[in-house]
């Protein structure tokens, strides 16, 4: 290993572990960009780090308690992200080489000021793991908390509920939803390989450009939406010359969506820099909404609409594949609290849908305090709505995410149309009517 090599390597690592120890004390993960690398291999390499760290956790969990019998250091700087990153090289990446992980991880321990007095644990437990590289008891369930795991065997048995933990392993696919009236490869440039899901919605398995880099993304001719994000909007029909009321909308997709179906839409925001976010997603697409700088619960004097669309703010467990941590930044307990401000959201969303129009109500979680058990508790509260239950002729003749009471449920592991491959991020819908 060349002195250049040996530094850059180390910059990769310390960077990682500075990124990862953000993450673990409850910071969302945010890749590193141009601005943190500029050799893309590099940013590349940090953010594959940090990943598979985060993809991996509870399994790096089991690991450490073998290896650091007094458990881990409090207090001890970049001690615990460093040794993630260390065993996610020495366990699942490798092709990196054991030496340098070793190396690498132990110098990040030594050069950091509360950690370094850890430096002779962290060699000696890395050492343990090497030796014992190939005969770790690595379970599938201990991806996810043992808590989530048992309430995902609970509702879903226990083969799913396996097959939805081996998906914290998998990187999503990118979706794209095409503007009515455009399919790919009229654009200039032309997609190379681009598979279809649903009406307008393709998966792009593989890219090697940026989002913006792709083609037609600077005419406006798609945005990205991942799959089951884009089952709420497919409920509401025909919009032309309908009011629309979308509520907590941004980042858009949704409202992209409602827009091109030709609604009159109202988007509602409660923080300025995401509408300014949305506002600027819809101009890219030559699409127009109203924008409402309000909250959510509080809608005095935005009149009564055809359709009303809320997708509430939730634990967004449903989209671990693309954010692993939030698995771990959740406790059983968040699930009920945020229940309480949904079901403020969905009364008052309910009293600015006309008579006969429609109401959805959308979250990205998997569970059902989150969304079942919401639309069962309204239900018994506001007798003028009644669940309209949705068809699989609406999205496609499409049946698999349709459960029995025509609630909208989407788990990762589902199987996806024409035979696409991946998987999708968790989603809740349902559709009411008022009738009264």
């Amino acid at each position: 290993m060349t002195a250049r090599s040996n530094t850059a390597g180390l910059d990769v690592r310390r960077s990682a572990a500075q990124r990862l120890q953000l993450v673990l004390t409850g910071a969302p993960f945010i890749p590193f960009g141009a601005s943190d690398f500029e050799d893309g291999r590099e940013r590349a390499l940090a953010n594959r780090l940090v990943t598979t760290a985060l993809r991996r956790h509870g399994q790096i969990n089991k690991v450490l308690e073998q290896v650091l019998e007094k458990g881990t250091p409090k207090r001890a700087g970049l001690f615990e992200p460093a040794m993630r990153i260390g065993v996610a090289q020495l366990l699942f990446m490798p092709e990196l080489g054991a030496h340098a992980a070793l190396h690498l991880a132990v110098e990040t321990i030594k050069r950091d000021r509360r950690a370094s007095r850890f430096a002779k644990l962290a060699n000696a437990a890395l050492r343990n793991v090497q030796r014992q590289a190939d005969s770790w008891p690595l379970k599938v369930q201990d991806l996810v908390p043992a808590w989530m795991f048992k309430r995902w065997m609970a509702r879903y048995g226990e083969t799913q509920a396996l097959r939805m933990a081996e998906m914290v392993l998998d990187q999503p696919p990118l979706d794209l939803v095409f503007k009515s009236g455009v399919l790919p490869g009229q654009e200039e440039g032309g997609f190379a390989q681009i598979a279809p899901l649903l009406p307008q919605s393709y998966r792009l398995a593989e890219r090697d450009a940026s989002v913006m880099d792709l083609p037609a993304y600077a005419d406006g001719q798609w945005w990205v939406q991942d799959l089951s994000s884009t089952l709420p909007a497919r409920l509401v029909g025909s919009l032309a010359g309908k009011k629309v009321l979308d509520l907590c909308a941004a980042p858009g997709g949704k409202t992209a969506q409602l827009c091109d179906l030709g609604g009159l839409v109202t988007a509602v925001e409660i923080e300025k820099e995401r509408l300014k976010r949305l506002q600027e997603n819809l101009e890219r697409l030559n699409f127009h909404a109203k924008m409402l700088e309000a909250d959510a619960t509080q809608l005095d004097g935005v009149g009564e609409f055809d359709v009303v669309l809320l997708d509430a703010p939730c634990s967004a467990t449903g989209t671990y594949r693309r954010h692993p941590e939030v698995l771990w930044h959740r406790k059983e307990k968040d699930f009920a609290q945020r229940a309480t401000l949904q079901s403020q959201m969905l009364s008052e969303a309910a009293k600015r849908v006309a008579k006969g129009g429609q109401l959805i109500y959308c979250t990205c979680s998997l569970e059902p305090e989150e969304g079942e058990n919401q639309i069962e508790q309204f239900l018994n509260q506001h007798g003028d709505f009644k669940l309209a239950p949705v068809q699989a002729d609406e999205l496609n003749g499409w049946a698999g995410p349709i459960d029995v009471n025509g609630y909208v449920r989407a788990l990762p592991c589902l199987e996806l149309p024409n035979g696409c491959a991946g998987g999708t991020d968790g989603f809740f819908a349902a559709r009411l009517q008022r009738v009264a």
